[in-house]
């Protein structure tokens, strides 16, 4: 846990945070877990990216687990990688009016199914090279959620890659 600390005040020092009403600086965490769909993935890579430069690094542990935290009014990417699947994108968007009211913004949790790059030989999978989800703020929600309509259409996408993979298999 403590690695864990350290890489979410690494990413939150390289933002410029917005102060809570008690001086500490607001961040959005971000707790997850990685599979395959079925089981846990030790040792997949998580990269934070702010522009194109790296401000944090880690590797899930043996349950598939990270955690990170990311400073406000800044626009992360994350990317997922390990050897033998697809390297997934996500874009965290925390350039948001967050309303003074809020004193703490609840943590996201996700669980990350990655792809099995062999399912996908011989199909054209440019297109998940787009992030894979887009996480934003949300006034209705008063929180960082995923933008479920571009999921969405990323699954779709998917789906689409995986069939052009069956059918080149077939042929």
């Amino acid at each position: 846990m403590k690695a864990l600390t350290l890489f979410a005040w690494c990413v939150l020092l390289a933002s410029n945070a917005i102060a809570q009403k008690d001086g500490e600086p607001m961040v959005l965490e971000i707790v997850g877990r990685i599979t395959d769909g079925e089981k846990k993935l030790a040792g997949c890579q998580v990269t934070v990216y702010d522009g194109n430069d790296v401000v944090g690094e880690q590797v899930t542990d043996k349950s598939g687990r990270f955690g990170i935290g990311l400073g406000l009014q800044k626009e992360f990417a994350i990317v997922f990688q390990r050897e033998g699947f697809l390297p997934k994108r996500m874009l965290v968007d925390t350039r948001a009016k967050i309303p003074v009211e809020v004193v703490a913004i609840a943590p996201l949790d996700m669980e990350m199914s990655m792809l099995v790059a062999d399912k996908y030989e011989g199909a054209d999978t440019d297109v998940l090279d787009f992030p894979f989800a887009i996480v934003k703020w949300n006034r209705q929600v008063g929180a960082f959620v995923q933008d479920q309509e571009y999921t969405v259409d990323m699954m779709r996408a998917n789906g689409a890659a995986l069939l052009q993979a069956g059918r080149s298999v077939k042929h």
